[in-house]
């Protein structure tokens, strides 16, 4: 294993905060379009899982290079996987034992099926502020499709409920694109989440992609055209701000208190640390990431005090172009000079027709917002 003090480059080049991945793999089964590293039979080993995270997360903070100053971590989120199948005294027990701030955003990914009343009010009670919620879609044909085992009326008792549970903010995931959908039946979901937009403050919406080793792509599915992509999103866009979630990164809506402090920490290329079978770090120039195998992680951690498994450190051109990437996804991302001195290098002036200019700062519009990789390839010639 590398020396931390030779692979960690200098940090805060993107932020002035930490933030802190949680990996939790255990899912019930796995999802057609699931390409992440989750384990659909080794809850039993959750106990454990959460031992060896609370000491890797220890490793970091002692051996560098988040040597924490001040309250601790800025943000916690818990990714998985199915966090909300493991048992709510493993999270809170690891939130009590990790340091942040008083003030930290701490979010947590759940699954319809899983959630109970009981489950969010111990959310709340062991620090957490918001959930984001694994919907995906309001059409059961769609849902059976992405191998879900939740319904709609599922996802609606687990909004309901989570709303209803003080002190917490509620968001939702959706995924769009699948060729058992057509227009109707995304009309109907986007019309499903801005009925319920008064009581949940973020959505997400992505573009269904079909992904190497992944259920769809072993029976060769195929995800919409272009084309309808393209106007799904639009649709989805202009309904969405229009009750009040304003667009913030991409693939983001968000009221402008529930924006994500945790993923904008990423999308401003600040530092975190990821713990978990298949987490990824970064720290200054620097990244690095976890093995993928459950038990692997576990033998790991308990020899070497990480999962550690690679890393990599960037060159002055990787960062540079990582941040502009980045940089294009969010609203306000370029300044007005930074945007122009971009343009100027690649003689792209009729690119500033994609973009929007409010108090300095440039913004893809929603259709410059389509092609972004595009402009991205343009403007890093």
């Amino acid at each position: 294993m590398l020396n931390p003090s030779s692979l960690y480059g200098v940090g805060n080049i993107g932020s002035s905060g930490f933030g802190l991945y949680v990996h939790v793999p255990f899912c019930v089964k796995k999802c057609s379009y699931c390409a992440f590293n989750v384990s659909h039979n080794g809850l039993h080993l959750q106990g454990d899982y959460f031992k060896a995270l609370k000491a890797e997360v220890l490793h970091y903070l002692t051996n560098g290079p988040f040597e924490l100053h001040g309250a601790g971590f800025d943000t916690i989120y818990f990714g998985g996987g199915t966090p909300s199948l493991v048992d709510p005294l493993l999270i809170a027990d690891f939130l009590a034992s990790t340091p942040h701030a008083d003030d930290a955003e701490v979010s947590i990914e759940v699954n319809p099926e899983s959630v109970r009343k009981e489950l969010f009010a111990s959310y709340v009670d062991s620090g957490i502020t918001r959930v984001s919620i694994g919907v995906q879609s309001f059409d059961d044909k769609v849902l059976q499709y992405y191998g879900r085992t939740h319904d709609m009326a599922g996802a609606e008792r687990a909004i309901e409920l989570a709303v209803r549970t003080e002190g917490l903010a509620v968001g939702i995931d959706l995924v769009y694109g699948s060729d058992v959908e057509d227009d109707k039946s995304w009309s109907k979901t986007v019309s499903k989440a801005t009925s319920l937009a008064k009581g949940i403050s973020h959505v997400s919406a992505y573009a269904l992609g079909i992904e190497q080793r992944t259920k769809l792509h072993y029976d060769k599915a195929q995800s919409q055209s272009e084309d309808i992509l393209s106007e799904r999103y639009l649709m989805a866009s202009e309904a969405f701000e229009g009750c009040g979630l304003q667009n913030y990164e991409i693939s983001n809506w968000a009221r402008p208190d529930g924006r994500s402090r945790h993923n904008l920490n990423y999308w401003r290329w600040g530092d975190y640390l990821g713990v978990g079978l298949g987490a990824h770090s970064h720290f200054g120039r620097s990244r690095w990431w976890n093995g993928p195998s459950l038990k692997g992680y576990l033998a790991d951690v308990q020899i070497k005090g990480t999962g550690f498994l690679a890393g990599e450190e960037l060159t002055d051109t990787q960062v540079e172009a990582e941040r502009l990437m980045l940089a294009l996804r969010i609203q306000g991302g370029l300044s007005e000079k930074e945007l122009r001195s971009w343009v100027s290098r690649v003689d792209g002036e009729d690119l500033l027709g994609l973009f929007e200019v409010a108090d300095g700062r440039a913004s893809l519009k929603p259709r410059g917002r389509l092609v972004a990789d595009g402009v991205f390839r343009a403007l890093s010639i």
